[in-house]
């Protein structure tokens, strides 16, 4: 809103709107009521005013605009561009909402052009400020590769622009660019250190990055500054369990249930905890919490049939496991516990049928093509093991594991060729680590091709050759 009273304006508003009269407004007037509803949060009245402003003021560049944003906020991005496109007069405003709408039509051709005209023609906004508000733009539209461009122009000239800044580490983490983001939130915090979110997002950061002893640093930052937000402290608790502290993250837990002993999400978390310190009874004791909340989610049974076949007890995890598939027969954590249950219990054929039952639907799924892969291998069906342990290694290809697994296969099942064009791609490094599954050389001199190739005919002669390949 402008900085003016406008109650007056608003009160003759109000007594024509009542009386049934139509209101007669310049078009600043027009523009200024629409802006205060707007902020009020009265959009439809602030519709009635722009239509009424442009029944007569028709063209006018400001009530377009206003009338194309709220078209926007309705995402009628088509209708917004018929609206803007009859002013033909140049408005910076109008071109950033003509820009938007190309954006989120993904019409970026369009978009590219515009931007230009507008780098070009806009001689009263500071040029920081127009890269800002196209990197924001393309932000917005899911744009990341071209927002980092222009943000990272923006602060050429204007290093210490905190929304741009933020603006910018948001990009480069939807890139999957935790260290770049991580490096822009550490300027954040140079420049303003005690910027509560910044000290949240950089813990956030570098959870992903698996660097859980720093992710707990930051969030300590931050709760330094405010020690109440129950999700930090939730956040900061779940990285002290991944960094094997988990029983600080169990007293933390316990400490927001006595604060809201009706959030689920905790007894979930917490439930997590004791389950990786084996703690299984206590871990179902929150569950029951939850359900007693919550009632029966798919969620819920897979994690208490987790639990159980955890246990060791099998018949108790393949009874909840059967009753969750009952409504959820294509559930992919519900089929993939009840498959390894059965591989557990050495019924392989079964635990094949519960892997395949959700394959079609969850091909570049990676734990259920090992499984599966795992599973031919214990049947002795070498031809369909290596068929999903390639599918493994075209999902990862720097996979040492599947490497391996994949050159014994094709070892096994005699397939030269593939044998020796997947160990032409091993490192010697590698190729040692393939060697050394089957025999520990006194001495890495001893090592080559051809000691490997006799050992590993040793082996299979002896039917040996899997013994150490992990399930």
């Amino acid at each position: 809103m402008p900085d003016k009273d406008i109650s007056s304006l608003v009160k003759r508003y109000q007594q024509a709107h009542e009386s049934g009269k139509n209101p007669y407004f310049d078009a600043d007037e027009f523009s200024d009521l629409a802006e205060y509803f707007d902020s009020i949060d009265e959009l439809d009245t602030a519709r009635e005013i722009i239509d009424a402003g442009l029944a007569i003021h028709p063209g006018n560049t400001p009530l377009l605009i206003k009338k194309a944003k709220l078209a926007v906020y309705d995402s009628e991005y088509e209708l917004a561009l018929e609206l803007l496109d009859s002013s033909s007069e140049y408005d910076f405003d109008l071109y950033l909402l003509k820009i938007e709408c190309y954006l989120q039509l993904e019409q970026y051709q369009d978009a590219f052009k515009l931007s230009e005209e507008l780098l070009e023609k806009e001689e009263d906004e500071p040029l920081d400020n127009v890269l800002a508000e196209l990197g924001f733009l393309h932000v917005e539209a899911d744009c990341f590769k071209e927002a980092v461009l222009y943000l990272q122009e923006s602060l050429k000239y204007n290093p210490e622009n905190i929304e741009v800044l933020s603006d910018l580490a948001y990009a480069h983490e939807m890139l999957g660019d935790f260290d770049a983001a991580i490096d822009t939130t550490n300027k954040i915090l140079d420049i303003e250190p005690y910027t509560y979110e910044a000290w949240v997002n950089l813990g956030k950061l570098y959870s992903l990055k698996e660097q859980f002893e720093k992710a707990i640093d930051a969030f300590d930052f931050a709760l330094t500054i405010n020690d109440a937000d129950s999700n930090v402290l939730k956040l900061k608790a779940h990285c002290l369990s991944l960094a094997d502290r988990t029983g600080e993250a169990i007293e933390i837990f316990n400490d927001l249930l006595l604060a809201d002993p009706e959030d689920t999400s905790i007894h979930f978390l917490l439930a997590e905890c004791y389950e990786s310190l084996e703690m299984y009874d206590e871990a179902l004791s929150c569950l029951q919490k939850y359900e007693d909340i919550e009632g029966e989610t798919s969620e819920l049974l897979s994690k208490q049939a987790y639990l159980y076949l955890g246990k060791g007890d099998y018949k108790k995890a393949l009874a909840i496991v059967e009753k969750g598939l009952l409504d959820n027969p294509y559930s992919l954590d519900l089929n993939m516990i009840a498959g390894e249950i059965e591989f557990q219990r050495e019924e392989y054929k079964e635990a094949e049928l519960y892997y395949l039952s959700i394959y079609s639907q969850n091909k570049e799924n990676f734990q259920l093509l090992d499984r599966l892969a795992m599973v031919y291998i214990k049947e002795e069906d070498y031809q369909q093991a290596a068929f999903y342990t390639e599918k493994l290694l075209e999902l990862d290809p720097n996979n040492l594991a599947v490497k391996q697994r994949l050159a014994l296969l094709y070892f096994e099942l005699g397939d030269e060729v593939e044998f020796n064009v997947l160990l032409d791609q091993f490192t010697d490094k590698e190729l040692l680590s393939l060697f050394e599954l089957i025999y520990t050389p006194q001495s890495s001199a001893y090592f080559d091709r051809d000691m490997l190739l006799a050992y590993l005919n040793k082996a299979r002669e002896a039917r040996t050759l899997f013994k150490n390949l992990r399930y």
